[in-house]
């Protein structure tokens, strides 16, 4: 509950659901790769996105994925965003998207 930033989600690969909830310290989700795993991309998998009350959330994607025209979540099917009242922008919308839930934001 006192975190500010989240652990790097690279050395998760396979990752296919996330639910991060009442982390209301939590500015960013860590998205610098480590340099060892370069070709390591998080989130290619996942196909469940839950986040709730990241009240301090600002930013949670890479800016680098985003100016290429890429997409953080090319599988994700259903995610749910609520209670991230400082959360400044919005990553591409992956186009496997079947349900978007955005509350109180």
């Amino acid at each position: 509950m006192e975190w500010e930033t989240l652990p790097p989600f690279e050395q998760l690969p396979f990752l296919k659901s996330l639910k991060l909830d009442g982390m209301s310290r939590v500015k960013w989700l860590e998205n610098k790769f480590n340099e060892k795993m370069t070709n390591v991309m998080p989130f290619l998998l996942l196909e469940l996105l839950y986040i709730i009350e990241l009240e301090a959330s600002e930013d949670w994607f890479d800016e680098e994925v985003v100016a290429e025209g890429g997409c953080l979540f090319p599988r994700l099917i259903e995610w749910v965003l609520s209670y991230c009242l400082e959360l400044k922008e919005f990553p591409s919308l992956p186009s496997k998207l079947k349900r978007l839930g955005i509350y109180e934001i």
